[in-house]
Protein backbone atom coordinates (compact mmCIF):
# COMPACT_ATOMS: atom_id res chain seq x y z
CA UNK A 1 0.00 0.00 0.00
CA UNK A 2 1.30 3.39 -0.77
CA UNK A 3 2.55 5.43 2.49
CA UNK A 4 -0.22 8.34 3.55
CA UNK A 5 0.50 11.72 2.54
CA UNK A 6 1.97 13.37 5.78
CA UNK A 7 0.18 15.41 7.33
CA UNK A 8 1.03 19.79 7.39
CA UNK A 9 1.62 20.51 10.91
CA UNK A 10 -0.28 23.94 12.07
CA UNK A 11 1.49 26.93 12.70
CA UNK A 12 2.20 27.32 16.22
CA UNK A 13 -0.51 29.59 17.59
CA UNK A 14 0.29 31.56 21.44
CA UNK A 15 -2.87 31.88 23.23
CA UNK A 16 -3.51 35.36 23.59
CA UNK A 17 -3.17 37.62 27.12
CA UNK A 18 -4.84 40.71 28.11
CA UNK A 19 -3.15 43.38 26.20
CA UNK A 20 -3.25 41.77 22.95
CA UNK A 21 -6.41 41.03 23.05
CA UNK A 22 -7.81 43.91 23.51
CA UNK A 23 -6.25 45.95 21.23
CA UNK A 24 -7.55 43.75 18.55
CA UNK A 25 -11.00 44.47 19.79
CA UNK A 26 -9.44 48.55 20.02
CA UNK A 27 -8.37 48.11 16.36
CA UNK A 28 -11.70 47.00 14.94
CA UNK A 29 -13.29 49.63 16.64
CA UNK A 30 -10.81 51.95 15.25
CA UNK A 31 -11.21 50.33 11.60
CA UNK A 32 -15.38 51.03 12.09
CA UNK A 33 -14.78 54.98 12.97
CA UNK A 34 -12.05 55.28 10.13
CA UNK A 35 -14.64 54.74 7.18
CA UNK A 36 -16.34 57.29 8.15
CA UNK A 37 -15.23 60.54 6.73
CA UNK A 38 -15.24 61.98 10.20
CA UNK A 39 -13.01 64.71 9.44
CA UNK A 40 -13.58 66.04 6.03
CA UNK A 41 -17.48 65.80 5.96
CA UNK A 42 -18.08 68.33 7.95
CA UNK A 43 -14.60 70.21 6.77
CA UNK A 44 -16.82 70.51 3.44
CA UNK A 45 -20.29 71.02 5.21
CA UNK A 46 -21.17 67.92 3.48
CA UNK A 47 -20.26 68.90 0.25
CA UNK A 48 -18.18 65.34 0.22
CA UNK A 49 -15.54 64.39 -3.69
CA UNK A 50 -17.32 61.35 -2.89
CA UNK A 51 -15.76 59.43 -5.43
CA UNK A 52 -11.80 60.47 -4.31
CA UNK A 53 -13.05 59.77 -1.12
CA UNK A 54 -13.93 56.47 -1.54
CA UNK A 55 -11.16 55.70 -4.15
CA UNK A 56 -8.77 56.74 -1.27
CA UNK A 57 -10.49 54.60 1.47
CA UNK A 58 -10.41 51.32 -1.02
CA UNK A 59 -6.80 51.56 -1.78
CA UNK A 60 -6.20 52.03 1.75
CA UNK A 61 -8.18 48.83 2.59
CA UNK A 62 -6.13 46.96 0.00
CA UNK A 63 -2.67 47.98 1.55
CA UNK A 64 -4.23 46.54 4.85
CA UNK A 65 -5.32 43.48 3.12
CA UNK A 66 -1.64 43.03 1.71
CA UNK A 67 -0.24 43.69 5.04
CA UNK A 68 -2.66 40.73 6.35
CA UNK A 69 -2.15 38.60 3.74
CA UNK A 70 2.09 39.12 4.16
CA UNK A 71 1.47 38.06 7.77
CA UNK A 72 -0.04 35.39 6.99
CA UNK A 73 2.49 34.16 4.16
CA UNK A 74 5.33 34.69 7.06
CA UNK A 75 3.44 32.52 9.34
CA UNK A 76 2.77 29.81 7.17
CA UNK A 77 -1.09 30.39 7.28
CA UNK A 78 -3.32 30.31 3.89
CA UNK A 79 -2.76 33.40 1.85
CA UNK A 80 -3.70 35.01 -1.07
CA UNK A 81 -1.83 33.54 -4.48
CA UNK A 82 -0.45 36.81 -5.48
CA UNK A 83 0.47 38.14 -2.09
CA UNK A 84 1.77 34.94 -1.25
CA UNK A 85 4.46 35.38 -4.23
CA UNK A 86 5.60 38.15 -3.21
CA UNK A 87 6.23 37.89 -0.04
CA UNK A 88 8.27 35.14 -0.53
CA UNK A 89 10.51 37.07 -2.85
CA UNK A 90 11.62 39.38 -0.09
CA UNK A 91 10.90 39.43 3.23
CA UNK A 92 9.75 43.46 3.18
CA UNK A 93 7.98 42.94 -0.13
CA UNK A 94 4.61 42.76 1.15
CA UNK A 95 5.33 45.93 3.21
CA UNK A 96 6.41 47.80 1.02
CA UNK A 97 3.92 47.22 -1.79
CA UNK A 98 1.21 48.03 0.83
CA UNK A 99 3.02 51.36 1.50
CA UNK A 100 3.38 52.21 -1.74
CA UNK A 101 -0.70 51.11 -2.72
CA UNK A 102 -1.25 53.69 0.76
CA UNK A 103 0.91 56.21 -0.99
CA UNK A 104 -1.21 55.92 -4.21
CA UNK A 105 -4.54 56.30 -1.92
CA UNK A 106 -3.43 59.19 -0.60
CA UNK A 107 -2.86 60.69 -3.90
CA UNK A 108 -6.51 60.12 -5.24
CA UNK A 109 -7.41 61.57 -2.00
CA UNK A 110 -5.86 64.70 -2.53
CA UNK A 111 -7.00 64.77 -5.79
CA UNK A 112 -10.64 65.03 -4.29
CA UNK A 113 -11.31 68.55 -3.18
CA UNK A 114 -14.63 70.78 -2.43
CA UNK A 115 -14.06 74.50 -2.99
CA UNK A 116 -15.51 77.14 -1.27
CA UNK A 117 -15.51 81.05 -1.53
CA UNK A 118 -12.94 82.04 0.91
CA UNK A 119 -15.03 84.89 1.80
CA UNK A 120 -18.37 84.07 2.51
CA UNK A 121 -18.02 80.42 2.82
CA UNK A 122 -20.49 79.55 0.12
CA UNK A 123 -19.59 76.18 -2.10
CA UNK A 124 -18.73 76.89 -5.29
CA UNK A 125 -18.18 73.16 -6.84
CA UNK A 126 -14.35 74.24 -8.67
CA UNK A 127 -11.62 75.73 -8.25
CA UNK A 128 -11.79 79.88 -8.69
CA UNK A 129 -9.37 83.24 -7.94
CA UNK A 130 -11.70 83.78 -4.93
CA UNK A 131 -11.55 79.68 -4.05
CA UNK A 132 -10.38 77.70 -1.29
CA UNK A 133 -9.97 74.13 -0.69
CA UNK A 134 -11.80 72.12 2.35
CA UNK A 135 -10.35 68.96 1.84
CA UNK A 136 -6.28 68.48 1.49
CA UNK A 137 -4.57 67.18 4.36
CA UNK A 138 -7.83 66.05 6.65
CA UNK A 139 -8.49 63.18 4.07
CA UNK A 140 -4.58 61.80 4.77
CA UNK A 141 -5.25 61.81 7.96
CA UNK A 142 -8.31 59.89 7.87
CA UNK A 143 -6.57 57.34 6.08
CA UNK A 144 -3.73 57.04 8.37
CA UNK A 145 -6.29 56.16 10.92
CA UNK A 146 -8.09 53.80 8.82
CA UNK A 147 -4.59 52.08 7.66
CA UNK A 148 -3.05 52.17 11.49
CA UNK A 149 -6.25 49.93 12.36
CA UNK A 150 -5.60 47.35 9.60
CA UNK A 151 -2.13 47.43 9.95
CA UNK A 152 -2.85 46.65 13.99
CA UNK A 153 -5.35 44.23 13.52
CA UNK A 154 -2.28 42.76 10.94
CA UNK A 155 0.38 42.61 13.61
CA UNK A 156 -2.00 40.92 16.59
CA UNK A 157 -2.17 37.69 14.05
CA UNK A 158 1.50 37.58 13.86
CA UNK A 159 1.69 37.83 16.92
CA UNK A 160 -0.63 34.98 17.71
CA UNK A 161 1.22 33.08 15.43
CA UNK A 162 4.90 33.41 17.04
CA UNK A 163 6.01 37.11 16.71
CA UNK A 164 7.15 39.47 18.51
CA UNK A 165 4.59 41.92 20.28
CA UNK A 166 5.42 45.62 18.92
CA UNK A 167 4.23 47.98 22.08
CA UNK A 168 4.55 51.16 19.70
CA UNK A 169 1.07 49.88 18.17
CA UNK A 170 -0.72 51.00 21.14
CA UNK A 171 1.00 53.87 21.69
CA UNK A 172 0.11 55.47 18.16
CA UNK A 173 -3.83 54.91 19.16
CA UNK A 174 -3.27 58.08 21.47
CA UNK A 175 -3.08 60.25 18.25
CA UNK A 176 -6.24 58.85 16.95
CA UNK A 177 -7.87 59.20 20.72
CA UNK A 178 -7.03 62.98 20.55
CA UNK A 179 -8.20 63.85 17.64
CA UNK A 180 -11.39 61.85 18.09
CA UNK A 181 -12.38 63.43 20.89
CA UNK A 182 -11.10 67.08 19.45
CA UNK A 183 -13.57 66.33 16.42
CA UNK A 184 -16.21 65.61 18.48
CA UNK A 185 -16.56 69.43 19.28
CA UNK A 186 -16.60 70.04 15.58
CA UNK A 187 -19.37 67.87 14.92
CA UNK A 188 -21.85 69.33 17.17
CA UNK A 189 -20.74 72.89 15.55
CA UNK A 190 -21.83 71.62 12.00
CA UNK A 191 -25.66 71.20 12.93
CA UNK A 192 -25.69 74.89 12.46
CA UNK A 193 -24.89 73.79 8.59
CA UNK A 194 -25.82 70.32 7.61
CA UNK A 195 -27.41 67.86 10.06
CA UNK A 196 -26.36 64.91 7.60
CA UNK A 197 -22.44 66.00 8.05
CA UNK A 198 -22.66 66.25 11.95
CA UNK A 199 -24.17 63.36 12.63
CA UNK A 200 -21.02 61.28 10.57
CA UNK A 201 -19.12 63.36 11.68
CA UNK A 202 -20.27 62.43 15.74
CA UNK A 203 -20.40 58.71 15.02
CA UNK A 204 -17.45 58.45 13.39
CA UNK A 205 -15.39 60.89 15.95
CA UNK A 206 -16.88 58.81 19.05
CA UNK A 207 -15.87 54.96 17.26
CA UNK A 208 -12.50 56.69 16.92
CA UNK A 209 -11.96 57.93 19.97
CA UNK A 210 -13.25 54.93 21.55
CA UNK A 211 -11.02 53.27 19.79
CA UNK A 212 -7.79 55.13 20.57
CA UNK A 213 -8.45 55.15 24.39
CA UNK A 214 -9.07 51.66 24.45
CA UNK A 215 -5.46 50.95 22.97
CA UNK A 216 -4.52 53.40 25.82
CA UNK A 217 -6.40 51.26 28.31
CA UNK A 218 -4.35 48.29 25.98
CA UNK A 219 -0.57 49.92 27.51
CA UNK A 220 -2.19 50.56 31.26
CA UNK A 221 -2.82 46.67 31.20
CA UNK A 222 0.33 45.36 29.76
CA UNK A 223 2.40 47.56 32.43
CA UNK A 224 0.19 45.93 34.95
CA UNK A 225 0.19 42.49 33.70
CA UNK A 226 4.54 43.36 33.45
CA UNK A 227 4.50 44.13 37.11
CA UNK A 228 2.53 41.39 38.04
CA UNK A 229 4.52 38.78 36.12
CA UNK A 230 7.53 40.34 37.72
CA UNK A 231 6.19 40.13 41.33
CA UNK A 232 5.84 36.26 40.42
CA UNK A 233 8.75 36.11 39.02
CA UNK A 234 10.77 37.51 41.87
CA UNK A 235 8.56 35.42 44.42
CA UNK A 236 9.60 32.15 42.40
CA UNK A 237 13.39 33.06 42.60
CA UNK A 238 12.97 33.95 46.57
CA UNK A 239 11.49 30.77 46.85
CA UNK A 240 13.70 28.98 45.20
CA UNK A 241 16.85 30.53 46.53
CA UNK A 242 15.44 29.32 50.09
CA UNK A 243 14.63 26.08 49.06
CA UNK A 244 17.93 25.61 47.83
CA UNK A 245 19.27 26.96 51.03
CA UNK A 246 17.42 24.55 52.95
CA UNK A 247 18.35 21.46 50.89
CA UNK A 248 22.06 22.49 51.67
CA UNK A 249 21.72 22.80 55.09
CA UNK A 250 19.89 19.44 54.91
CA UNK A 251 23.54 18.25 53.30
CA UNK A 252 25.29 19.95 56.25
CA UNK A 253 23.51 18.16 58.29
CA UNK A 254 23.81 14.69 56.90
CA UNK A 255 27.76 15.17 56.23
CA UNK A 256 28.04 16.23 59.73
CA UNK A 257 26.17 13.10 61.28
CA UNK A 258 27.73 10.78 59.03
CA UNK A 259 31.64 12.11 60.27
CA UNK A 260 30.14 11.66 64.29
CA UNK A 261 32.22 8.18 65.59
CA UNK A 262 29.65 5.54 66.57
Amino acid sequence: MPDAPATIAAPPQRELEQAPLLLRKASKVLIAGALLPWITIVSTQGHMPWGYWAGGVALTLLAGFILLETVKTRRGLPANGAVQGLAKAHPLAGTGLALVVFIGACVVAWLGTSWFHKDTGAFLGQPSVVAVDRFDWRALLELATLLLGLATFAHILDYEHGGKFNPLFPLMFAGPAIAGALQVFGAFGAFKTSALAAVVSLAGSVTVAAGGCMAIYTMYASMKQAKIDGDLKRAAQRESRKTDRAASRAAGDDASAARKPR
